[in-house]
């Protein structure tokens, strides 16, 4: 074989290694995956007014609840009201046996005049100087005593009386006419239901955030239409150490008596309005390492991963103060499938 043929042969083996070469990269290159973008849904993050708050389980309780007991025992006479009906301050509730007490207080009564007409009579006398000033003080003193004692006798007889010390209703009546009564045992008990107090517990974090005249919203799961709103009124000065609470209590107005005491209410306590707060749902947001919280928004084509701090909650939204800007295109939907850089496609 002469130079020329085995130039030849070299030249052809050199182009066929190369066309080998060129298809085997071409086909390799078609045979890597393309990355399909995902198709999500964007918010573009505006401020807006946001409610700092606290949500804490709270006790209904009446304002005023008040057990009648008399002071000196006696007889039960006469009920003048019945179980659920409205009383109002000074009502006649029920009376006790007084005839005794009463026949007391009268004599006494009529001593005290008595007295007090001999005095009048005696100060003319002691005026001409027919007595002595020391008798004149005798018949003074004998005077007051005995109004002292008629006055001692009136209130005994009031006591058997017994009236409301509030308004309210007449939850409940105890002993029946002509039980006896001893002194301290409760006779009725008497509930003003019309305002009422939500007594809570507040968490030893939060105990710095909260004071008297704060906002409260306050719900219950028995009656889920309806919400009242009333100010806390009372904040206490010492941490349970029994829970690590503090307790405080919204007084609020109850007119329809619909909210009974002793239920279960949800309380939310203001801690601050803020009118320029950026929120997002906590549904969308991804911890990540246990000290790390992401979202995702779009950004010219691609999914950009964003670490977050938070400030403040209201419901299911956290206040961000680090990590988003008004005008970012938060990623609502599809953000499970992305991660930093993913190509996505904006969908409405």
């Amino acid at each position: 074989m002469n130079i020329v043929q085995r130039s030849v042969v070299v030249l052809l083996a050199a182009l066929t290694t190369f066309v080998l070469f060129s298809c085997g990269k071409s086909g390799a290159e078609s045979a890597a995956p393309k990355v399909q973008p995902v198709n999500v849904k964007v918010e573009v993050v505006k401020p807006q007014r946001m409610v700092d708050g606290i949500i804490v389980a709270g006790t209904v309780k009446a304002y005023e609840d008040v057990n009648l007991s008399p002071e000196e025992g006696g007889v039960v006479k006469e009920w003048k009201v019945k179980k659920g009906q409205t009383v109002r301050k000074g009502d006649l509730i029920l009376t006790l046996k007084d005839e005794v007490i009463k026949a007391g207080f009268d004599a006494a009564n009529a001593q005290y005049k008595m007295a007090e007409l001999n005095l009048e009579k005696q100060q003319k006398v002691f005026d001409q100087q027919g007595i002595s000033e020391l008798q004149m003080k005798n018949l003074e003193y004998g005077r007051d005593a005995a109004k002292a004692n008629a006055d001692l006798m009136k209130a005994r007889w009031e006591r058997t009386q017994m009236r409301s010390p509030i308004d309210g209703f007449v939850d409940n009546t105890i002993p029946n006419e002509g039980d006896f009564a001893p002194p301290g045992m409760p006779l009725a008990r008497i509930v003003n239901s019309f305002l009422i107090k939500v007594q809570a517990d507040v968490p030893e974090l939060y105990s710095g955030s909260v004071s008297v005249g704060a906002q409260a919203v306050i719900t219950f799961d028995a009656l889920p239409k309806d919400t009242l709103r009333g100010k806390v009124s009372f904040v206490g000065s010492t941490v349970s150490s029994a829970n690590r609470a503090l307790q405080v209590e919204i007084v609020v107005s109850n007119p329809a008596r619909k909210v009974k005491p002793e239920m279960v209410a949800k309380v939310r306590l203001v801690r601050e309005i803020k009118n320029n707060a950026l929120l997002v749902s906590e549904n969308i947001v991804q911890l990540v390492d246990r000290d790390r919280s992401v979202v995702y928004v779009e950004n010219g084509g691609r999914a950009e991963e964003r670490q977050l701090k938070f400030g403040g909650r209201q419901g299911f939204y956290l206040e961000v103060v680090q990590g988003l800007h008004a005008g970012d295109r938060l990623i609502v939907s599809g953000y499970e499938k992305v991660i930093n850089g993913s190509p996505v496609i904006v969908t409405e």
